[in-house]
């Protein structure tokens, strides 16, 4: 079982310079899923030698900027440039008209073309709970962020979980089973943070042997320097990593 490729274009936290947005691209008989698609997409792509063309999905986790706000570029190149190559774009139910009607609509409403909507720029696919492609199903689970803003993390059985934005999660533990990877937001600066679990958050609330099979994203551009404090978790994702499963 190594067939599905996994790789983090970025793993940095929305103000982060040095590191990219946390966008996990994930690659399987030789298609790729883009997991969130904040600004710095396209550039974390291209030092890959990819481009907007290159993706055949993407799935949001919630709308913030660092994670949906590449949507735009992907929506008007692939549209008047690349011959109105659509992109299959899955989103939450609850998400989709906090990602059109409250992000995008304002800059994508209208175009050269007149009045538009979501589905112009991508083939979308709303879901609940969970989604197939390419003979991979994919769990969805809420994670606590933001209130008043829905959000969800990925889940592939057995493989990897993949929390993106989230603060620490009840039953943590029972969700991820017997996964391979553990992917978990961390807020690396401080002890607090309304909307992200910060490492000592964790430590309080998930037992030593969970915390040793998680890998931190969403940090911020002085993370090379917390040295011991990390030592608890499976490590840092840098920039790029490839993992397996």
């Amino acid at each position: 079982m190594s067939d599905v490729k996994l790789q983090f274009i970025g793993a940095g936290d929305s103000e982060c310079l040095n590191y990219y947005n946390t966008n996990l691209l994930v690659e399987h008989q030789g298609q790729r899923l883009l997991v969130d698609c904040g600004w710095t997409a396209k550039r974390a792509l291209h030092d890959l030698d990819l481009c907007t063309t290159d993706i055949d999905a993407i799935y949001i986790t919630h709308v913030h900027g660092d994670h949906v706000f590449g949507l735009e570029r992907f929506g008007f190149e692939n549209r008047y440039v690349h011959n109105e190559y659509r992109i299959k774009l899955f989103v939450p139910r609850s998400v989709l008209p906090l990602l059109w009607d409250e992000t995008l609509k304002g800059s994508m409403g209208y175009s050269s073309d007149g009045e538009n909507k979501l589905e112009d720029f991508f083939d979308v696919c709303v879901v609940d709970d969970a989604f197939s492609w390419q003979g991979l199903d994919f769990e969805l689970f809420p994670t606590p962020h933001t209130k008043g803003k829905p959000s969800f993390g990925i889940r592939l059985p057995h493989r990897f979980t993949f929390t993106s934005d989230s603060n620490v999660i009840d039953d943590f533990a029972s969700l991820v089973d017997d996964d391979l990877y553990i992917f978990h937001d961390a807020y690396s600066a401080g002890d607090f943070h309304p909307a992200h679990a910060t490492l000592q958050e964790m430590r309080d609330a998930y037992y030593s042997e969970l915390l040793k099979r998680i890998y931190l994203v969403h940090y911020d551009d002085a993370i090379a320097t917390r040295g011991d404090a990390l030592n608890d978790f499976a490590g840092w994702v840098k920039q790029g990593e490839v993992f397996q499963c």
